[in-house]
């Protein structure tokens, strides 16, 4: 496909949960939910696919080694983060992938056709200093918009279970941060289990996409199932406007 400069396709996967020592039921179910979502994202030719966190359930070695199995015969460009269910050191040991730590964080950003998107890591329950550091350091080199996946929502949004017991643990600093960077609109999460567009002030919407593995009623005040079918995000920016679809399977 031709790269037009200020126009990306990119695909956000998020919270495979993948299983391999567990219940056998689970265990399938996660691996066929990838499997089927994987399929799906073939079909759009991305410029990126994002899989952004949780790619494993217990962080074993075993889960890690069939997520990168199952993406071998995925030949467009992608790239991960990891989640709280993540561990990054251990990950960086078996990444096809070299991974360059700092502080045990995997953080970088990536030229995607003219655009710059950056990628944090936010696997302990919060985005480490140095990460904003660098963040706002980086952002304000950018004259056009930037973007930014991280795998916790960086503010609450409205999901009782959630926001109750399982938000980023430092989003007063995180906030600071974002506040101070003008040029960034969007903002692409997971780890919420639910699909969601949440204003967090200071023209920026956080996305939440779905998982692979479950979705979490944002309702309800308890752990509650509202599906299992699996879904991901599509991505478009075209002459400065995005575009974003919700796909389920």
């Amino acid at each position: 496909m031709e790269k037009r400069v200020g126009y990306f396709r990119i695909g956000q996967i998020t919270d495979i949960h993948l299983i391999v020592k567990n219940d056998q039921e689970d265990s399938l179910q996660s691996v066929e939910s990838f499997k089927k979502t994987l399929e799906d994202a073939k079909k759009f030719n991305l410029d990126l696919l994002v899989f952004s966190g949780d790619l494993s359930e217990h962080s074993y070695r075993e889960e890690y080694e069939l997520f990168f199995r199952m993406i071998q015969g995925y030949d467009r460009p992608w790239c991960f983060i990891t989640g709280n269910h993540d561990n990054s050191v251990e990950l960086s040991k078996i990444s096809p992938v070299p991974m360059v730590l700092k502080e045990g964080n995997y953080f970088y950003k990536k030229d995607v056709n003219g655009s710059t998107i950056f990628f944090l890591d936010s696997s302990m329950g919060i985005v480490s200093k140095q990460q904003l550091e660098w963040l706002e350091q980086e952002a304000a080199k950018e004259k056009k918009e930037v973007f930014l996946f991280v795998h916790h929502p960086p503010c609450h949004c409205g999901h009782l279970f959630m926001d109750s017991r399982y938000a980023l643990k430092n989003l007063k600093e995180v906030g600071f941060v974002l506040d101070r960077i003008s040029n960034l609109h969007a903002i692409f999460v997971g780890h919420y289990h639910s699909a969601m567009e949440v204003d967090r002030g200071n023209g920026q919407t956080v996305y939440l996409t779905p998982s692979t593995q479950m979705q979490l009623d944002p309702d309800s005040v308890d752990f509650h199932i509202l599906s299992t079918v699996p879904g991901w995000r599509y991505i478009e920016y075209r002459n400065g406007k995005l575009f974003t679809e919700l796909r389920y399977l």
